[in-house]
């Protein structure tokens, strides 16, 4: 594994452990009844995470062209820290689309699926993001 490829990796975890904390802060403020969900119905929770789940899914191509873009240009100085930090950016977003379901509508299960998107987003970077290599070139 090249240290490109390690650091993806390692930021892509760290994007996920954000999102773990984010879920668990909204689930334990749901859960020890800190929060009351004001929208507790399951009209409001399907489309919350209708809407919400396909914008989370919208933005996966969109966004794994952009860090794709970045990655694959020649090092330069901070490109390859961007690539990285747009990548755990990246991965921990799905929480920010769950987190909104779990504490609006107390939907555990719901809000939790929409959290667990940043494992789809994580696999989608490893498999499609790429190091700039000479070869590249046109």
């Amino acid at each position: 594994m090249t240290g490109f490829r390690r650091r993806l990796v390692l930021s892509g975890l760290a994007g996920l452990a954000a999102n773990a904390a984010l879920a668990a802060l909204a689930t334990w403020l749901i859960a020890a009844d800190l929060v009351r969900a004001p929208l507790p119905h399951l009209l409001v929770t399907l489309l919350a995470t209708a809407v919400l789940g396909g914008l989370s899914l919208a933005e996966i191509p969109m966004m794994v062209l952009a860090i794709r873009h970045l990655a694959a240009e020649p090092p330069r100085s901070g490109g390859q820290a961007l690539v990285l930090g747009l990548n755990a950016f990246f991965v921990f977003f799905a929480a920010v689309y769950g987190a909104p379901v779990l504490l609006l509508t107390g939907s555990l299960p719901w809000g939790l699926a929409l959290c667990a998107l940043g494992l789809v987003r994580l696999a989608a970077s490893l498999l499609l993001v790429h190091e700039f290599h000479t070869s590249d070139r046109i």
